[in-house]
């Protein structure tokens, strides 16, 4: 017996050897600028972990500030009331910000797929022309944020402005609470993961709304059950995979990387102390701030390097077995050899 989410792997593989090989620069760079939006291996992309603090102290320091800190110093703005308006102001361009990315991210995908089909890899015209598609796609996103979010906080909401006093017993009541948000977490991710993979390609051969993609693969899913059911246990056992070698190989190219930084650095101290400048005189730190976001952005665009050719073959996957469960929504059948088996039954070989 043939299954054909096994045998779209041997698909995607050599569908991402023919769109990257032989190299080409420009290609490469799109396509990693591409995959840092939509990189998904599992349940979401390649993150980097803040480690600017790890709550580990020096012996004797016990965490407070020096005592010679001039507080009384601080400038006259520096009000409780002003702080609060600056916190709330930085919260509030941080979701400003979260929410282009998301949105920016939504329309990649359409981007994305639009690239590993034509193996004509561009981005600031497929980005307008998919404008529309990729609202669709962010309203839905935000809708199944929002419904996760209701769900669970409703019920939290109750308690705190309903004034119920908080005791060992709400706590209890509390953990069927917890394993709810879990289930529904996980369920979330399921369906996102569904929707780009599946739900994209269709709205863009078929150029439908999500709520209507979703109507024309729902039967395919239903089908072909034991099918995508092995797709997704298969995507997740290789996304948690992948993601170990791709923290690994990414930590050891920047550990190459880091080197050149690290001299440039030393050099630059050496140079500012003799010059009678400290490390925290405002020309060092701001030195020092050029270097460091000099190697942060180095580092993400390493990451995005590295975990390029994983997030296509993953497209890829996804693309094939979609294409093998109907032939009218088989975007990559022209990468399909004369003797693939995973090909609908009743199609011609591309």
């Amino acid at each position: 017996m043939s299954w054909k989410a096994i045998d779209a792997l041997d698909d995607a593989r050599d569908a991402t050897a023919s769109l990257l090989l032989p190299f080409d620069a420009g290609r490469w760079a799109r396509l990693a600028i591409i995959g840092l939006f939509v990189g998904s291996l599992g349940s979401g992309g390649t993150s980097f972990t803040n480690t600017g603090n790890t709550g580990v102290t020096a012996p004797g320091d016990t965490g407070a500030p020096p005592s010679d800190l001039p507080i009384d110093g601080l400038p006259g703005f520096a009000t409780p009331e002003n702080l609060m308006l600056i916190a709330g102001g930085i919260v509030v361009a941080a979701i400003v910000l979260l929410l282009v990315w998301m949105f920016a991210s939504a329309v990649m995908q359409f981007v994305f797929v639009d690239g590993v089909v034509s193996k004509d890899v561009r981005i600031r015209t497929p980005f307008r022309e998919r404008l529309r598609l990729g609202a669709r796609l962010f309203a839905f996103q935000i809708g199944i944020f929002l419904a996760v979010v209701l769900v669970i906080g409703i019920p939290i909401l109750a308690v705190v402005l309903g004034g119920i006093a908080v005791s060992g017993l709400m706590f209890l009541l509390a953990i069927p609470l917890v394993f709810l948000a879990i289930l529904l977490f996980l369920v979330a991710g399921l369906i996102q993961q569904l929707t780009t993979d599946f739900v994209v390609p269709t709205m863009i051969a078929e150029d439908k709304h999500v709520l209507s993609s979703w109507r024309r693969v729902a039967p395919l899913f239903r089908a072909e059950l034991s099918e995508f059911g092995l797709y997704v246990l298969i995507r997740f056992v290789l996304g948690i995979l992948a993601s170990i070698g791709i923290g690994i190989a990414t930590a050891l190219v920047l550990l190459v990387v880091a080197i050149p930084f690290a001299i440039v650095g030393g050099a630059l101290f050496l140079a500012l102390n003799a010059a009678g400048f400290g490390f925290f005189a405002p020309v060092s730190l701001a030195v020092f701030g050029v270097l460091g976001v000099l190697f942060v952005i180095t580092a993400i665009a390493v990451s995005a390097l590295v975990q390029m050719p994983v997030v296509t073959f993953f497209r890829y996957y996804s693309l094939f077995l979609l294409g093998s469960a109907d032939e009218e929504l088989d975007l990559v059948s022209q990468f399909r050899t004369d003797d693939d088996s995973s090909a609908p039954e009743g199609a011609t070989p591309a």
